[in-house]
């Protein structure tokens, strides 16, 4: 089972995204801040974080950077308003997986999905 970290102040902008997670028989949990997010990845197997850029405790590009320098196995995306081009540029060298607009769709989260199977039919794993 593949288990996501979503990281934000505003819980709803994840609804469409939980309900794809769901259908798809991920486990996910929402925390508010950076300093909760690092907790639990201490404590739980987390493969994938998806975080908001703006966080009330530390920029998401820190806690990124956080959790690779942790764990670079751990999967990010990050909710940010960036120009390709601009996001590029800052998550740079980070391994961030990709780039979901400040409130994802279900399309957000399909492509998601079809990225992390790909990756996984890749590596010979399956994220069942």
């Amino acid at each position: 089972m593949t288990y996501i970290l979503l990281v934000s102040q505003k819980k709803n902008i994840f609804k469409a995204l939980e309900s794809v997670f769901t259908e798809n028989k991920m486990s996910f949990e929402w925390t508010d801040t950076a300093q909760d997010a690092v907790e639990l990845l201490a404590e739980k197997k987390i493969d994938l974080v998806i975080t908001d850029e703006t966080l009330p405790d530390m920029a998401g590009r820190k806690l990124v950077e956080t959790i690779i320098f942790k764990n670079p196995m751990i999967d990010c995306v990050v909710l940010s308003a960036l120009t390709h081009d601009e996001f590029h540029e800052a998550y740079e060298g980070l391994g961030v997986l990709m780039q979901f607009p400040l409130e994802p769709d279900k399309t957000s989260a399909l492509k998601l999905l079809d990225h992390m199977n790909h990756i996984a039919l890749i590596s010979g794993q399956t994220l069942a």
